[in-house]
């Protein structure tokens, strides 16, 4: 296994060593004494366990013993064979507290521990500063510092090509080491393993530094921009987007009583089987054509056109079934699934609705067909497709007046249109032309709404759904509910 260790180092990853105890240096120094260390003789020695709790300002007389009490707490508990140590290397006049050397020391501890190749790169130098508060973008973090870490980090990676990553940004600029393991996570090859050092000096009794894995705690602040972003993109239709926002969330148990709802809107798009302790009655109403139509709602709010025209067909094939299944009932026995028996035993009247088997294109028409007849019991196999067995259903079957008017208006056009979209490349000049039809045929409003149109509330109203104009917004309503006020 090749181990990468991606490093930040600061003013607190260097320090002193005196009689045995250790001891950090004053930040506002760090970098004329670091200077000074650089003209002096030096050695590094294993992090002692004791430390002084005060900084000091100055350096002692005769040779300077250093430890680097982070990395040694690192190298207990990782065998890297390659690291990129990332430091700032700033002019002393314009940077008095720079920790300049921080980084060649950690390199020569990484080195004298066995790892074989460091990486060390500064991304500040000179006269530079972070920041540049004139600028917007560059008000944080100046862009070209952020591109001088990526290429750090993506140059390492490559060269490395590691099987393991430990992420270590525990120096330095706090608004830096969040940066460099973001970048990281972006372009790792492998999961990041984040570690953070814990002071063993402020143990009772004191012990030495040890590096634990970071157990990431989401702070009120994502919370509050998931569930804000969350509701943006609900209110689009967006509902896979505002799952990929609330998913890393997901497994914090503060945050998972609403995380939850929006994974339920996530399987509710993709038609997934919903999960049992899902509490939102809309995303398992009983009527399939109502979540057939809050799909089709949703995906002209998110502007995805192919998607509103499959379910568009989709919503009378719904309609229709939730009309059949209240005169018939399929088969228990898995291997007959597509066996139908009528639950008043009545028999489909042959002339317009029962197959006579003679192979005519009058016959394909008709949409149930006789199987055949166990214990006193007929089961038929029922024929929904378009061109003759859809509508015979609805109109002489059903007799459901406004689902043979949402029939109509689909007409071949719109079922051909649907598959266009299946099967072609959905360009934008079809899709445009997708849109003026489905307004000319009114399935569409001109603002792009399918709720809004009588045929749709027509078909919804048939099947005892009252106010289905208000579908959508009462959906909508109730996860904002949910997201404003989790913990109710």
């Amino acid at each position: 296994m090749t181990t990468l260790l991606i490093l930040t180092v600061g003013q607190s990853d260097v320090q002193l060593v005196i009689d045995g105890v250790r001891q950090e240096l004053e930040p506002k120094f760090c970098g004329v004494m670091h200077a000074e260390i650089e003209r002096r003789k030096w050695r590094l020695v294993d992090a002692p366990t004791h430390k002084n709790r005060e900084r000091t300002g100055e350096l002692p007389e005769g040779d300077i013993v250093l430890c680097t009490p982070k990395v040694d707490a690192i190298l207990a508990n990782v065998t890297p064979t390659a690291a990129l140590v990332l430091e700032t290397r700033r002019d002393v006049a314009s940077a008095p507290g720079d920790p300049r050397i921080s980084g060649s020391l950690v390199e020569s501890r990484l080195r004298d521990r066995g790892v074989q190749t460091v990486h060390r790169v500064a991304y500040l130098t000179g006269k530079e500063r972070l920041e540049d508060r004139n600028t917007p973008q560059d008000s944080v973090v100046r862009r070209e510092v952020v591109r001088r870490l990526e290429d750090a980090v993506c140059s390492t990676i490559k060269a490395a090509n590691p099987s393991r990553i430990v992420v270590a940004t525990t120096g330095g600029f706090p608004v830096v080491s969040n940066l460099v393991e973001e970048i990281v996570r972006l372009h790792a090859p492998v999961d990041v393993e984040a570690l953070e050092v814990a002071d063993g000096a402020n143990a009772v009794p004191p012990t030495a530094d040890r590096a634990v894995a970071r157990t990431s705690v989401p702070e009120p602040l994502t919370s509050f921009q998931a569930r804000r972003r969350v509701l943006e993109l609900v209110d689009r239709g967006n509902l896979l987007g505002a799952w990929a926002v609330a998913e890393p969330l997901h497994d914090d148990p503060m945050e998972h009583h609403w995380t939850q709802t929006v994974q339920w809107l996530a399987c509710f798009a993709s038609s997934l089987p919903m999960p049992d302790d899902c509490d939102i009655l809309l995303l398992k109403h009983p009527r399939m054509a109502v979540r057939a139509a809050l799909r089709v709602e949703l995906a002209l709010r998110a502007q995805d056109i192919p998607r509103a025209i499959h379910g568009t067909v989709a919503f009378f094939e719904a309609a229709l079934w939730d009309g059949l299944y209240e005169r018939v009932e399929r088969s228990e026995d898995q291997e007959r699934r597509r066996d139908f028996r009528f639950k008043d035993g009545e028999v489909p009247d042959g002339n317009k609705l029962l197959r006579l088997g003679d192979g005519s294109p009058e016959d394909r028409k008709r949409p149930f067909e006789l199987k055949d007849t166990t214990d006193g019991v007929s089961w038929y196999w029922i024929y929904d497709s378009d061109g003759g067995p859809a509508g015979r259903l609805a109109k002489y079957f059903l007799k459901r007046h406004a689902l043979v008017t949402f029939d109509r208006s689909l007409g071949s056009e719109v079922r051909a249109l649907r598959n266009d979209v299946a099967h072609n490349e959905p360009t934008p000049e079809l899709m445009a032309d997708a849109r003026s039809l489905m307004q000319i045929k009114e399935l569409w409003s001109d603002q792009d709404t399918f709720l809004s149109q009588p045929l749709t509330q027509n078909v919804l109203c048939e099947l005892g759904v009252s106010c289905p104009d208000q579908l959508a917004d009462n959906l909508i309503k109730e996860i904002r509910e949910r997201l404003l006020h989790p913990s109710k």
